[in-house]
């Protein structure tokens, strides 16, 4: 049974932000000093209440870790400003996931309320501490779910164990948003309210509904949710009548829209109907990638293009030597988190790839790096 957070019965989705690879290598990039922040955050209840005082006392750590390292007081308090002005903002507060991951350095700041639950900790350095995010850019790290009808667009992030909603921005939100009521008017697809508002009809079938219409309003949709998730890796499943997805299928740019959808108006469908249904069409998928990338490192053992120390995996990266840096969920063996922090933004910062097997037993080390050369 998938676990998700539920409350009476209901489940709760959190407010999640996409962390791209892209997103993660620019990180990589950043200058010192860098602060790292990482708490647990909750979607519903008291813990929701307690995140500004958290963050203040981790804060607080932050700036003794930037004297402690030499760094002088205007430039701390420059970093920590944007961090700082969270604290105030109580509708970020109401609108968390399950954990929440801050970042802050001299020029840069980015702030991620994470699908995955992370450890409360503080991390002053050189370079930011990703190891925490690479759940999120392994073999099953996620799918979008586009959640698609003519009266309501719903988009989601999911991973094997939850769901969260995403802001749609610039994504029109219904077929009346996407395209004008005078020229709806002209396909018979619609009719007014009575309230100043406009309904469509139609349960799917192909002599409902008009194609160049529907053709339309998909474009609206995928121009900018194509733009706003960039060229990733993650399935965009869909969520709707089977009628529609050859059709968003033929007019979208997304480069992984799903062959199967989960079938049927999601308008009134349960979120976790839908997030179970949308995993199960994906899920042999992901077990083929990790399975293929583990392939590809267990071949090149012995020809020297393999390493599984977390010292020498480091070094190579900073050399810029890996290519593919693998990272069991559940290490091992004891391991210096520092080696494996440095490999993980080395790898990043040479354009590397950085993902975290889900087999427990396909690794026996705390590391496992395919070099370049």
């Amino acid at each position: 049974m998938v676990d998700r957070t539920s409350t009476g019965g209901e489940t709760v989705l959190g407010d999640i932000d996409v962390v791209s690879s892209e997103e993660l290598q620019r990180m990589a990039r950043v200058a010192g000093p860098c602060v790292t922040v990482l708490l647990p955050s909750a979607r519903v209840g008291p813990d929701t209440v307690v995140g500004p005082t958290r963050l203040r006392h981790r804060l607080q750590e932050a700036a003794a870790g930037l004297a402690g390292a030499g760094v002088e007081e205007s430039v701390a308090t420059e970093v920590l400003a944007p961090l700082h002005a969270l604290e105030d903002d109580a509708e970020f507060w109401q609108h968390q996931a399950d954990g929440l991951a801050l970042f802050a350095a001299p020029g840069y700041a980015a702030r991620f309320r994470l699908p995955i639950e992370v450890t409360e900790q503080v991390v002053v350095g050189e370079s930011f501490r990703l190891r925490p995010l690479v759940p999120l850019l392994s073999a099953d790290g996620g799918l979008f779910l586009l959640a698609l009808a003519q009266n309501s667009v719903r988009l989601f992030h999911a991973t094997r164990h939850s769901i969260g909603e995403l802001r749609l921005g610039d994504i029109p939100s219904s077929m009346a948003e996407a395209i004008p009521q005078e020229e709806m008017a002209r396909y018979g697809q619609s009719h007014s309210t009575g309230q100043g508002t406009t309904q469509f009809h139609g349960q799917g079938n192909e002599a409902d509904y008009d194609k160049a219409a529907l053709e339309r309003f998909f474009r609206a949709v995928d121009r900018p949710l194509t733009a706003r998730l960039g060229p990733r890796r993650e399935p965009l499943v869909l969520a709707c009548v089977a009628y529609y997805l050859p059709i968003f299928s033929a007019v979208s740019r997304y480069p992984l829209v799903w062959p199967q959808a989960v079938e049927g108006n999601p308008e009134h469908r349960p979120v976790t109907e839908l997030h179970d249904a949308g995993w199960s069409l994906v899920e042999s998928h992901f077990a083929e990638r990790e399975t293929l990338e583990l392939d590809r490192y267990r071949a090149a053992a012995g020809t020297g293009l393999t390493l599984a120390d977390p010292g020498e995996v480091a070094a190579a990266a900073r050399e810029g030597r890996v290519d593919t840096l693998l990272l069991p969920r559940e290490a091992p063996g004891a391991a210096d988190e520092g080696d494996v922090d440095r490999a993980v933004v080395e790898t990043l910062r040479h354009g590397g790839r950085v993902l975290e097997v889900h087999e427990a037993s396909a690794m026996d080390t705390p590391v496992g790096a395919l070099l370049r050369f």
